[in-house]
């Protein structure tokens, strides 16, 4: 079984009177002894020396590296003075230490390697807090070779080095407080990004060295420009040295779970999921009991996946085999005298006894084959861990959409304007049939559009993979992976361009753009000011990114909708107007405009992209969220879905003067998917299962009667015209795509 030891050295008291007392290792040996000691937090066996003489402790180093297996995790800590020789060496002063005997009388750091490089350990730590201001009388020039620093002496395969500073650069001590002994920063911030769990940067359950150092050197920077913390590692994989024992669930999630909008809450499944994922034991089963919470949840769509990745994860065990059949009686053995007899005239056959059928076997049905059952993912290849085997080691799928357009497995309705030509016709005369099917997908698709000329349709889905189809013949043309965690996806209008987002994490968004036929690398944007789901959209010429944060808070802030300028990769504008989470970001046919739809006073306004400025807000709105939006083709109306989850009605606005035109609704129908046909005669709708008529229907704008009906969808989710308006594709969470001639 592997160990976790670590031995710490703490030298502050000096027989030589050029060496300056120490005030702070004493303080840093005891608290991060103890830091490091808890069973909760790290769990290591911990050996302290304090201010021992140097033969005293080069023999406790011998003996600490000795013997070791290749799975112990060994952790060295040494505070105090470093000094250099004429030739540049490195030694560590002990408490018996001359300056002008080094080599007899101080630990040289040659030994302390070669100690290392005998160990077995696959996993060893060398932590040095060396204070040099004290190494040099004063007005003195100091001997270091200033090309030979601390690192370069302990390189070696299987080694971690963190140290204070560089051999040039002073270690400082924490200025004295009341009543509190000073702490060198370097260490300070060490033992507090273990004992509080900060140093857990990513938010698994487990601190890495490398978010330990990151943490610290961060910290430590900024109290101290001039001490530079170094880091040298020649290690496979992480090094987990501690637990964190704070670890709460992230903000983002605990905002996004108790969201109104179920697609909030939907990516907060995806994100937990994520968690469960890479996390340790302990947040795996924290993020279990919030996953079960979700079960119950009011929304169908957030219910049914949570149901369904339960199930992925902790499969029903397979049905028990039938019992076997019962052995029949065995044959009496013939008496050996009775065989030797000759044998006897047969008797006639006697009927079966009463009963002689019960111990006869049916034939059983055969047992249905088991569910498949999921396998857990392999921890990365690697990848090291040091826990008890509590702890479990981690395993990042595909964070899926959370983009508030289409939120629910829908039925698709169409409605036409009131100029739509002879649609009636059509319908008396039987209902369409779609004139390509496309399937193959392996789950539900979240963003869809047709390229320039309509003749290839481009689809991303959970499963993160971009594909290509041919238009005619349904075939697929190409398809990508995307890499990074994503929850919004946005097609440019022409389909050249994908811009997808994840998270924010600490308020900042990492968009990427793809160019979907692979031409060029993805580019990656960070935006800030940004929180929760992060939405964006981008302009009809992929040169402008809109972005805004998704985050439904209980309490009103500033959301601001930034402008990025993609070439440049910067914010141009930052739009302040919103006071709470922004659902949809829709930008205008010549990309002049951008609507962006708000959720606390489920107010959608317009942005003048030019000025950056807003231009105003549509008429006074309510009776739910706005849940998607639509420019027409002239850029003249805006159509949006509003109800409850997924919306109940559709509202067409004139832009210029913000006034409703009309409101498409009827009793049982619910609205999930709409857009304009380019020519702006077609508007499309959707309605969840189980509620209206049924079918894809096709209604005029200002009238809603019903002209034909498309038949065939199971739950379409998405809509999507062709450039020239005479297709529209709708896929439906069948794992089908059916493209309807609607001119």
């Amino acid at each position: 079984m592997s160990r976790r030891l670590a031995l710490l050295v703490a030298t502050y008291e000096y027989a030589d009177a050029g060496l300056r007392g120490l005030t702070a290792p004493a303080h840093d040996a005891e608290a991060f002894a103890a830091v490091l000691r808890d069973p909760e937090i790290a769990g290591f066996e911990v050996t302290t020396l304090i201010n021992e003489p140097h033969h005293r402790v080069g023999e406790a180093i011998g003996d600490f590296y000795r013997d070791r297996r290749r799975d112990d995790l060994t952790l060295l800590y040494f505070t105090g003075h470093g000094l250099k020789d004429d030739h540049g060496r490195l030694y560590l002063a002990m408490s018996n230490t001359r300056r002008d005997s080094l080599l007899f009388t101080a630990l040289s750091a040659e030994h302390i390697d070669q100690a290392m490089e005998g160990c077995a350990s696959r996993q060893k730590v060398l932590v040095l807090d060396c204070c040099y201001s004290g190494a040099y009388p004063t007005g003195s020039i100091a001997k270091a070779d200033t090309a030979v620093h601390t690192l370069e002496r302990f390189q070696g395969r299987g080694r971690t080095v963190l140290t204070a500073s560089d051999a040039t650069q002073y270690s400082f001590e924490g200025d004295r407080q009341e009543g509190r002994a000073p702490q060198s920063v370097f260490t300070r911030y060490l033992v507090e990004g273990l004992r509080d769990g900060s140093a857990d940067l990513d938010g698994d359950g487990d601190i890495t060295l490398d978010e330990l150092y990151g943490y610290v050197h961060e910290r430590v920077v900024e109290e101290m420009p001039q001490q530079r913390p170094k880091k040298q590692s020649d290690v496979e994989g992480r090094t987990v040295i501690a637990r964190n024992v704070n670890w709460t669930l992230p903000a983002y999630l605990r905002n996004a779970m108790g969201s109104p909008i179920a697609t909030d809450r939907r990516a907060a499944l995806d994100g937990l999921a994520h968690l469960h994922r890479v996390g340790n034991g302990w947040v795996r089963g924290q993020v279990l009991e919030e996953i079960r919470r979700l079960v119950d949840d009011d929304s169908k769509v957030v219910s049914g996946a949570a149901e369904a990745w339960l199930r992925s994860v902790h499969p029903p065990p397979p049905p028990a085999p039938p019992p076997p059949p019962p052995a029949p009686p065995p044959a009496a053995e013939p008496d050996p005298a009775v065989v030797a007899t000759p044998p006897q005239a047969p008797e006639a056959a006697a009927p079966p006894a009463a009963g002689a059928q019960a111990t006869e076997t049916r034939p059983t049905r055969p047992a249905a084959p088991p569910e498949p059952t999921a396998t857990p993912p392999a921890a990365p290849e690697g990848e090291s861990r040091f826990w008890p085997p509590t702890r479990n080691p981690k395993a990042f799928a595909a964070i899926a959409t959370a983009l508030a357009l289409l939120a629910a497995t829908v039925i698709t309705y169409l409605i036409t304007t009131s100029s739509g030509g002879d649609h009636a016709s059509e319908a008396s005369g039987g209902p369409l049939q779609p004139t390509t099917l496309i399937t193959g997908l392996t789950g539900p698709i979240d963003a869809m559009t047709f390229t320039q000329g309509g003749k290839t349709l481009i689809t991303v889905g959970h499963d993160k993979k971009v594909r290509r189809w041919d238009a005619t013949t349904g075939k697929n043309a190409g398809t990508f992976t995307l890499k990074g965690p994503t929850n919004a996806y946005a097609f440019s209008p022409d389909g050249g361009m994908l811009a997808t987002a994840g998270v924010a994490d600490q308020n900042r968004c990492t968009v990427r753009l793809w160019d979907t036929d692979e031409s060029r690398p993805p580019v990656t944007l960070t935006v800030t000011d940004v929180q929760g789901s992060c939405r964006t959209a981008l302009n009809p010429g992929g040169e402008t990114l809109a972005v805004a944060g998704g985050l439904a808070g209980v309490d009103d802030y500033t959301n601001r909708v930034h402008l990025v300028d993609v070439d440049a990769r910067e914010v141009t504008d930052s739009m302040k107007g919103h006071t709470n989470g922004v659902g949809v970001l829709t930008f205008s046919p010549d990309g002049t405009l951008l609507a962006s739809s708000g959720y606390a006073t489920d107010t959608t306004r317009l942005w003048d992209v030019a000025e950056g400025r807003g231009t105003r807000a549509l008429a006074e709105q309510t009776g739910g969220i706005v849940r998607g939006s639509a420019f027409s083709p002239d850029g003249a109306r805006l159509a949006t879905i509003r109800g409850d989850d997924p919306g109940n009605r559709v509202q067409v606005w004139d832009v210029a003067t913000g006034k409703e035109l009309g409101t498409l609704t009827k009793p049982g129908e619910t609205y999930t998917a709409l857009g304009f046909a380019p020519d702006g005669r077609v508007l499309a709708a959707g309605v969840s299962p189980g509620t209206g008529d049924g079918g894809v229907l096709v209604r005029e704008v200002l009238s809603g009667q019903v002209e034909t009906v498309l038949t065939g969808h199971t739950g379409p989710l998405l809509l999507a015209f062709s450039q020239d308006g005479g297709i529209l594709a709708a896929a439906g969470s069948d794992g089908t795509i059916r493209l309807w001639p609607v001119t």
